[in-house]
């Protein structure tokens, strides 16, 4: 089986909703361990993007692009300000609402008024709670709100990203860290990332 390539974003430091400072970002941690050591038969590559409505769009869009070979999935991480539960999304909003700002101080609202529509993932989401639940996740839900902040921005551009390529996008929100570990999260999302390229490969063959 050929190895399958999966792009994987994950974000810094930010304040979350609740004004609390997040210094560990589960989303970083998790992919820059996966990319150092991924699942069989997996390649995985990551980045870290600002926690800016302006400035994320535009990193990922040069990461992507200097990609070669391109990936076959783009898997956006970031982390949810409570609940302790794995969090799949299902759409994300062009244009957001809400008075929170960004690292950059800027508000959704301000930073995405001149985007339209919405857009959703093709993926189906049963196998995948499957997969986080074998991975040790003891919460999964699936979700049609990417939260109005800066991971709903990036959600809407991989996606826009992944019609472009041809390939499937997905976002999934983490708990924070100290609700559940990095290491246990990283090996529940290890084991998304496995069922994520078991498909693509099963497509192209």
């Amino acid at each position: 089986m050929a190895t399958v390539r999966i792009a994987i974003t994950g974000f810094g430091p930010f304040v979350g909703s609740s004004g609390t400072p997040i210094e560990l970002n589960p989303s970083r941690e998790i992919a820059r361990a996966l990319a150092s050591a991924p699942p069989a038969g997996v390649d995985v590559v990551s980045t870290e993007l600002s926690v800016t409505f302006d400035g994320a769009p535009r990193e990922l869009a040069a990461w992507l692009a200097s990609l070669e070979p391109a990936p076959r999935v783009l898997l956006g991480l970031g982390v949810q300000s409570g609940g302790g539960v794995f969090r799949l999304e299902r759409r994300a909003r062009g244009r957001l609402v809400g008075d929170r700002r960004d690292n950059a101080g800027r508000e959704a609202g301000a930073a995405t008024a001149d985007l339209e529509g919405e857009r959703e993932t093709e993926l189906d989401f049963v196998g995948l709670e499957v997969a986080l639940r074998a991975g040790g996740a003891a919460g999964v839900v699936r979700s049609n709100d990417a939260g109005g902040f800066v991971c709903e921005r990036v959600y809407f551009e991989l996606l826009r990203h992944g019609e472009r390529l041809g390939v499937p996008a997905l976002f999934l929100h983490l708990p924070r860290a100290e609700q559940v570990s990095i290491e246990a999260q990283t090996r529940v999302v290890a084991a998304l990332v496995a069922e994520l390229a078991r498909r693509v490969a099963s497509r192209a063959g």
